[in-house]
């Protein structure tokens, strides 16, 4: 780890100075040789790593951060020295550490950078490792990083779109939950406290049940809360530990398998148009796109148009055979391979497909924001009627 160096001292003309050193005790050490310093006062001030877990954002930060000193010409290791001096987290700077071993024991950057992600826990799919490993191959390592740092980012574009996208309905799914367990605990008990054991008999069906259910809840109340926070919980957990195929069960739902396609056909082509743009041909960068994780239907398509491809097929009229892809897709993927200009049309393919899909999300929402809504409405007319009906009742044995 580095430390501030806070120092005085005296240059061959006499003059003093005053300097900060980012570096360890060695490194100043050989500074102060160097430059022929002799030191007369001198603080070490240590810095503090503030904890927390190596996540997506640190990883693209990283990428872009190595790129533009690889870029510059500076060596790989002495760029990831350079950055674990500016590391602000211990977890980055363990990883950058991790690397640069790696280094020094001849093993490629692609396969430091995939086994220290491990150490730390970090899924990163096999695509985005084979960006820097497919570099290393044709000797520009700058322009992997750059083609996985434009993959990273798209990828991170995406994620927000559907965060953004899913934000009001679960807000609107909360509130549902808060308003019916208010009503539930606090309205209905002390509304259901004015019958006596009587009348509470006498109440129509629906009061009967709805006050009956809001007693109920009422006498096991810890009970309850113990089950909903156990059952809350336990899906939290589930949901982090286990990979749930998430895109395959939306796949399956009509209506919505259409945007499913929509985000899978934009990583296919952006993928394709980032590896070809690295200087991959179509064959090869099909065969990078096996480690991506996609729906079946797709990544058997993928497999078949490597294989007809290698048989002298074009593309275009292996994708026409499939139902995933869309007709439109076709005519232009045609004209980039008569124009050899496929690199800029996958990217074209890429946008059209994600706009499509947020067109989609946004669709979809505009139908599930008003059923929330809906839903919310029925289950507090259902309260208000039952409590109405109950106040009629009253009215009716007092008559």
């Amino acid at each position: 780890m580095t430390n501030l160096f806070e120092y005085e001292a005296l240059v061959n003309s006499g003059e003093v100075i005053k300097g900060i050193f980012d570096g360890n005790q060695i490194e100043f050490e050989k500074m102060i040789v160097q430059k022929k310093l002799t030191i007369i006062n001198v603080k070490e001030n240590k810095k503090e790593l503030s904890k927390g877990t190596f996540n997506g954002d640190d990883f693209l930060a990283f990428i872009e951060e190595l790129y533009y000193l690889v870029k510059s010409g500076m060596q790989i290791d002495q760029s990831l020295k350079m950055l674990m001096k500016t590391a602000t987290k211990q977890s980055q700077y363990t990883l950058y550490s991790d690397i640069v071993i790696e280094l020094r024991n001849g093993v490629l950057l692609s396969q430091a950078l995939k086994s220290s992600l491990l150490k730390q826990k970090v899924y990163v799919d096999a695509l985005s490792i084979s960006f820097v490993s497919t570099a290393e191959e044709v000797g520009s390592i700058a322009d992997g990083l750059s083609q996985l740092f434009d993959y990273l980012s798209f990828q991170k574009q995406v994620k927000s779109d559907i965060r953004q996208a899913l934000s009001y309905p679960f807000f609107l799914l909360l509130m549902s939950v808060v308003v019916a367990l208010i009503i539930f605990f606090l309205i209905i008990p002390k509304f259901a406290s004015i019958f006596t054991p009587e009348e509470f008999e006498q109440l129509p069906a629906l009061s009967y049940a709805v006050l009956s259910l809001g007693a109920f809840l009422t006498q096991y109340m810890t009970e309850f809360f113990l089950l909903f926070g156990s059952l809350l919980v336990g899906l939290i957990f589930f949901f982090k530990n286990y990979n749930i195929p998430w895109l395959s069960l939306l796949y399956r739902i009509p209506k919505i398998s259409t945007i499913v396609i929509d985000i899978q056909l934009s990583i296919v082509y952006s993928a394709l148009s980032t590896t070809m743009i690295g200087g991959l041909e179509l064959d090869r960068a099909l065969k990078q796109l096996q480690k991506v994780n996609l729906l079946p239907e797709l990544s058997n398509l993928l497999k078949n148009a490597l294989f007809e491809i290698k048989r002298g097929q074009k593309l275009s009229t292996v994708f026409a055979l499939s139902q995933v892809v869309p007709p439109s897709d076709i005519a232009l993927l045609h004209v980039g391979e008569s124009s050899a200009s496929l690199p800029e049309i996958f990217a074209s393919l890429s946008k059209r497909h994600n706009d499509a899909f947020n067109i989609g999300v946004k669709k979809a929402l505009s139908l599930l924001e008003p059923t929330v809504i809906v839903g919310l409405g029925v289950f507090i007319a259902i309260i208000v009627v039952s409590i109405m009906m109950a106040v009629m009742s009253m009215t009716d044995v007092a008559a």
